[in-house]
Formats: C-alpha cells, structure tokens, sequence
C-alpha cells in the first residue's frame, strides 16, 4: 500500500528495528572496521580515521534530539556539521554530520543513525516502494567495489541473501516505504552512480594502489574531483518528479 504523502517518517518504528544484525560480525574485518576506519592502507590527513563519521538524515536527527539519544554537545561534546545540496526540489536534501569515537560501543549512549542500522547494506526502493538493488552504505565500501579491492567487511559478501531475505519478506523494510525516505535512497544510488562514473575515468588514480591510492583519493575526492554536481542534481531531480508523481508532493510537507 503506498504511504500517505502527508504521514509522517515513522521514526519510532524505524529506530525499534535492526535491520541488519551480524553477531560478532567485528570479529571477522580486524576489528569492527565500519566503526574504527582501521583500514591499514588508509593514510589520510583530513578524513578520520580511529573512529567514524555519523550521517543522520536531518528529520531522523531532529526526532532523536526529541525523542531519543542524539550526539550532540551534551554526550559526546560535539557540534552537528549540516550538509545540504539544493537539487531544485521545494527543499534541499540535508544530512547531519557527527563524528563518533566510540568504536562500537555505543549501546546505552547515544542512538545509531539509520545508516549504521542498514550498514552495510543500503537498500535502494524504486517509486512504489519496492526493493530494487542493494547498493554498499559508505563511500569507502563502494570505492573498494569500483576498483576491485578487498574490503574488510565480510558481511558485505552476504548482499544476495539480504536481497532474497528483504524481497520475500516485503515487512522488513514497510517502515522505509515513505517517499521522503525512498528520495534520500534514490539520492544515495545516483551519487553512488555519479561517484563511481567519475572514479572509473579518473587519470590521477590510475594505476595506484594500496596506501598510495588512498592518499591521492582523498585528495582527489575532498577537492571535488570525484563527483559531478550537476550531473547529481539531474538525476535527484527526476527522482523527486517520478516520486511526486506517483505519491503526491511532499518534501514541501515533511
């Protein structure tokens, strides 16, 4: 059944489920890598490492602040970090940035992002709210796909089980099935898209690999050179009109 435009995201039920669960999954990637960034290749200088960066959604966030535990200055001293990218709809998409050095252990503390709940998973649902792929949830999982590296995290080999698992069973991921939601996956699958096109054809990283690569990545991607914004924007675009079309407008009422 399509959801409401006008319902809320139903966040209560959302951060009452857990998605994926792997138990001791840290036990099998060195050491809890989705958490830790411990990757012995990466030698960045801007980008954290000994911890994570949290992205909330931004209505996900302010529900937590309300109703939940969110990271902010009162817990773990830190200041949210807003990004937002304007791709022509009534209201930009935007995410909350938290850095966490908790290394896993962040029961009983604060509550994780949606993201940390899916990951390393990202479901990707078409305009009716059907699973369409799965797509890796981090840019350093997806970056390991593209070029065809190893990554640590052995749950990411399990992907067509969690399809198989997901599509059989289409009430594991109901709660997701609100159209603010399914544009902010939409959103991730045409950056994860755009992201991969520009890394494919990049010259500077051609042919390096191990802590060389990740050296020049992050330079290549923190200066932008990893992603072209208009080509993004487009693309979110017309999946805000395909949305609209089919459930009504409403970005502009959530």
């Amino acid at each position: 059944m399509a959801p409401v435009p006008t319902a809320p995201v139903p966040w209560s039920t959302i951060h009452g489920k857990a998605f994926v669960s792997e138990s001791n999954c840290w036990t099998t990637c060195g050491g809890g890598f989705c958490c830790s960034n411990n990757n012995p290749d990466y030698q960045f200088q801007l980008i954290p490492t000994h911890g994570t960066t949290l992205i909330y959604l931004e209505q996900e966030y302010q529900w937590l602040v309300r109703h939940g535990t969110a990271p902010g200055p009162d817990n773990l001293g830190t200041v949210p970090n807003v990004l937002t990218f304007d791709f022509g709809g009534p209201q930009p998409l935007t995410l909350v940035q938290m850095p966490c050095h908790l290394l896993g252990k962040c029961t009983g503390i604060i509550d994780k992002p949606l993201l940390c709940k899916l990951y390393p998973m990202l479901p990707i649902l078409d305009i009716d709210g059907n699973l369409e792929t799965i797509y890796p949830a981090s840019v350093f999982d997806l970056t390991v796909e593209v070029r065809g590296f190893k990554t640590p995290c052995k749950v990411l080999d399990k992907r067509k089980e969690y399809f198989a698992k997901w599509q059989a069973s289409g009430s594991d991921l109901e709660c997701l099935r609100h159209p603010c939601l399914i544009l902010y996956f939409q959103a991730a699958k045409h950056f994860a898209d755009v992201y991969s096109e520009k890394l494919r054809s990049n010259e500077v990283l051609k042919g390096l690999t191990g802590k060389a690569f990740w050296k020049t990545w992050e330079l290549q991607y923190l200066a932008g050179e990893l992603l072209d914004t208009g080509l993004l924007a487009q693309r979110i675009c017309s999946s805000y009109e395909r949305l609209c079309g089919r459930h009504g407008r409403f970005l502009d009422e959530t």
